[in-house]
């Protein structure tokens, strides 16, 4: 009675094992993606670590009711893309690596609330970098290091072929957000990007958060050309919103 048992009972046993061990692989390869989608979104933003995407990914999937590991896709979707296009960009200019304020040209003067785009390549990609003419003669950007700063325009040193484009808004709007990026010097900058639409106005920001907080609260637009759940430089450029009225070379 018990061998007849024990026989009955034993593929059902073998197949309940085999189910679990496959669903032990599950579990063991979705870790390995996230944990490779964390380091490979680390890399890409200098001073940042594979916890802290993840942290930000977790916190992002539970306000948005969504799991850590769709956060982390889109967020690896999204800088990925970026960097393709980047890096095309920097191919067809024939540009190096280099950081902070770097290039061969200067900034003109241009009018309040204006904005400019230049390529920005470090160790990592040419992710860009944007920044807003605070005056006719000075600037409001944020950069490692200094975080969000006021400088003469001609302290800022761009690439060939950086652009100044004007924004689709009032005169008053344009001057209220350049006016609010003012009042933002001081604070410290974030390497953060593949979030920043999710973090708050107030605090560190890169050079894309800083003029798109700018716009949304001062004039009430969205210069995010894609509205993914990062916005970054060239996101601005693209925007309907933002015109070109003046390559430098």
């Amino acid at each position: 009675m018990c061998k007849k048992l024990f026989k009955a009972v034993l593929p059902f046993a073998l197949s309940f094992t085999m189910v679990l061990s496959f669903s032990g692989m599950n579990v063991k390869a979705k870790e390995t993606e996230t944990a490779r989608y964390a380091k490979e979104i680390a890399d890409l933003q200098q001073g940042t670590t594979p916890q802290d995407v993840l942290q930000s990914a977790k916190e992002l999937a539970e306000q948005k009711h969504v799991s850590t590991e769709a956060i982390l896709k889109q967020f690896h979707q999204e800088i990925t893309a970026d960097k393709v296009q980047g890096n095309v960009i920097a191919s067809k200019e024939g540009l190096s690596a280099m950081g902070g304020s770097s290039g061969t040209k200067k900034l003109p003067k241009s009018t309040k609330g204006n904005i400019y785009y230049t390529n920005s390549y470090t160790a990592y990609y040419n992710h860009g970098h944007v920044g807003m003419y605070s005056s006719a003669d000075k600037i409001v950007e944020s950069v490692p290091g200094d975080g969000v700063r006021q400088i003469a325009y001609n302290g800022r040193e761009v690439e060939d072929n950086s652009i100044v484009q004007t924004v689709k808004v009032t005169d008053a709007q344009k001057q209220a957000a350049a006016d609010w990026a003012v009042s933002r010097v001081g604070d410290e900058y974030s390497f953060n990007f593949v979030n920043n639409r999710n973090t708050g106005h107030d605090g560190a920001k890169n050079c894309s958060k800083l003029l798109w907080s700018a716009f949304l609260l001062k004039a009430g637009i969205d210069i995010d050309s894609n509205g993914g759940l990062g916005v970054y430089p060239r996101d601005i450029t693209s925007s309907s919103y933002t015109t070109t009225i003046l390559t430098i070379h």
